[in-house]
């Protein structure tokens, strides 16, 4: 395998030769999303060149993220996982992931593709009759965040992607919650807790009195 490295914006890419069409006669060029940096570029192509020498297939980029998940790493999984999380996975990949990220190629996949799926899904995520409705919450994005890396490192550990862009992503922390406010009594407010208060605290002690006839200091008690 051949290949360069090549910038287009602030992006680079790591280009890679798949041989010749041999209808057109022209080579087949892949293009690998690297980063904003010419040193990340370089690295992944560094990786391609060294996995296919190895012997190992690279992905063509015709095979997207959906077809890899529910073909591929979904049917793996429900030999693996209890029913209960499988079925979990599968509602999340075909709820949330497919209707979003299916068609993209799994080899043009970037960061920014992941963080603006969790953004996504944080503002109109939860799905209702009429199409989209409220956000979803930051659990279960995070759930689906936790799947999907798991899902990327497997790519990325059988050699099927280059690098799990899943992993560079921000998820949403389970502990973000926004705090309850606080809010003061106005005068009038207090003014009647205080009342009700000191009414209860008299008849307490007018009916100890009255059955008891304990001391004054003990009907406090």
């Amino acid at each position: 395998m051949r290949g360069s490295i090549q910038k287009k914006g602030t992006r680079w890419y790591a280009v890679v030769y798949d041989g010749v069409n041999p209808k057109t006669g022209n080579y087949v060029r892949r293009w690998v999303p690297a980063g904003t940096r010419r040193s990340d570029a370089e690295k992944v192509l560094a990786d391609l060149v060294k996995r296919s020498h190895g012997g190992e297939t690279v992905v063509s980029e015709r095979t997207t993220l959906g077809e890899y998940l529910t073909e591929r790493w979904l049917p793996i999984q429900k030999a693996r996982l209890r029913a209960g999380t499988f079925d979990s996975y599968r509602r999340n990949v075909e709820l949330h992931v497919l209707p979003a990220l299916g068609l993209r190629p799994l080899d043009r996949l970037s960061v920014e593709d992941i963080d603006l799926f969790y953004a996504q899904l944080l503002t109109t995520g939860r799905k209702s009759n009429k199409g989209h409705g409220e956000g979803l919450s930051p659990k279960t994005v995070h759930n689906i965040h936790v799947m999907l890396n798991k899902a990327m490192s497997d790519a990325h550990r059988k050699g099927t992607v280059v690098r799990n862009v899943v992993a560079l992503a921000d998820a949403p922390s389970v502990g973000a919650r926004k705090r309850a406010e606080i809010r003061a009594w106005e005068a009038a407010q207090l003014a009647v807790f205080l009342d009700a208060t000191e009414t209860t605290d008299s008849i307490r002690r007018s009916t100890c009195r009255r059955t008891q006839g304990c001391a004054e200091a003990r009907c406090w008690g």
